[in-house]
């Protein structure tokens, strides 16, 4: 009797428990997360080939849903990218299949088919991309409205001369107000990019490389009005021809003309870069950072002003200008203060906060050896703040601060 018990209890489960068994299964079943890039999150390439594999089956569920595709196909962009693989990979080129045949005329397709084509060599961008500005829906997300800004950019046509704006500069200050009244930085990625700007001469150029520096400062200028006399210049746009032109024609002076063959993209990166500097006769500033060696050259040439390096071909007491920004320029109150509002998404770009510390110390030593221990205590206290506000490990945070108290190079 109690054997039968038992076996009827394994029926009801099996047959009256279908429901519950669903449910548990439901429960094991793996969910996909949100790529949000890599100036954002930190994953290997595991973690994306992953997250590919889980948002395909998402979308092969429900062969409508963009955002599902586009999750899938930004996953295998970004293991691409950490493989150092740019182009049309047989990864990227299956999702863009299937995409063309469940969702041919969508936003989705159309933006991301443009982001493939303009990573390869003898592509044809354009077209995605302008029909991608027509699908695009009311509230558009952070990282295509930055690959749409980036398309405008780089097509020169929002560096015209005439100040009646045209449709694409429309475009580039809906997008940058988009992004600043959606938070879609946080505010001390904009008030690091506001204190740069603010210690540089008017009228100057800005060579920057990455998201942070590029994305920030046009929602400074577009959507703040902010700093407007900045010419902000993209390094890697200015292997785009009709960038690089426009840019030239903005400036008043002659495109860069090749007269010799390169063995070296290096050595034409110098050479264009001298004909923009010496002919354009404006101030000259570079964004620290040691992510375009295409520079390495200019390294000589290079002045740290406080959070810009100053372009000169003579020596200069730059370390009074430094001076100057750290104690008339720059708001630095805001990094001794903790963070407020907690925006777990953008943790891994918190060590925007550090370049104060790495740019900032030799100004601390500087003073010290002034003997300027009013000003020397005040910029310390706020160094060791924005180390302090981190949430480095602590064996990091003592790095940076050895390297204020000049105990390491």
């Amino acid at each position: 009797m109690k054997r039968k018990t038992i076996i009827t209890a394994v029926v009801i489960l099996l047959l009256g428990g279908i429901g519950t068994i669903k449910a548990f299964t439901a429960l094991k079943k793996e969910e996909p997360q949100e790529i949000r890039g890599i100036v954002v999150d930190r994953h290997d390439s595991v973690w994306y080939e992953t997250q590919q594999r889980l948002w395909l089956q998402k979308a092969e569920d429900n062969p409508t849903d963009e955002h599902a595709w586009q999750q899938a196909f930004e996953a295998a962009r970004y293991a691409d990218m950490l493989a150092e693989d740019w182009g049309r990979t047989q990864r990227k080129q299956a999702i863009l299949d299937k995409m063309k045949e469940n969702i041919p005329n969508s936003f989705t397709y159309n933006l991301c088919m443009y982001m493939t084509e303009i990573a390869v060599r003898g592509g044809n961008p354009d077209p995605y991309a302008k029909q991608a500005l027509q699908l695009m829906p009311e509230n558009i997300a952070r990282k295509d409205a930055e690959t749409l800004i980036s398309y405008l950019w780089m097509s020169g046509k929002t560096l015209a001369k005439d100040k009646t704006p045209n449709v694409e500069q429309k475009h580039l200050t809906k997008f940058a107000q988009h992004l600043y009244t959606t938070n879609a930085y946080p505010s001390y990625l904009l008030r690091y990019t506001y204190n740069s700007l603010q210690g540089m001469e008017e009228n100057a150029i800005y060579f920057v490389n990455g998201d942070v520096p590029g994305y920030t400062s046009l929602v400074i200028q577009e959507a703040l009005n902010q700093h407007t006399d900045k010419i902000i210049v993209p390094v890697s746009f200015l292997f785009v021809d009709t960038y690089r032109k426009a840019l030239c024609d903005f400036l008043g002076i002659k495109d860069f003309e090749v007269k010799k063959e390169y063995t070296a993209m290096d050595d034409y990166f110098q050479d264009l870069l001298e004909h923009i500097i010496d002919n354009s006769k404006r101030p000259i500033y570079f964004f620290p950072t040691d992510s375009y060696p295409e520079i390495d050259s200019f390294k000589k040439n290079l002045y740290n002003e406080g959070l810009a390096f100053r372009y000169s071909t003579k020596r200069y007491d730059n370390m009074a200008i430094a001076k100057h920004n750290v104690e008339t320029k720059y708001n630095l109150q805001y990094i001794t203060e903790p963070n407020f509002v907690y925006e777990e998404q953008w943790k891994g770009s918190e060590r925007i906060q550090l370049n104060y510390v790495v740019m900032l110390a030799p100004v601390v030593k500087s003073y010290k050896e002034s003997g300027d221990t009013l000003h020397a205590d005040q910029l310390m206290r706020s160094l060791l703040s924005a180390v302090v506000q981190t949430s480095l490990p602590d064996e990091e945070k003592v790095k940076y601060i050895n390297l204020l108290n000049d105990k390491q190079k």
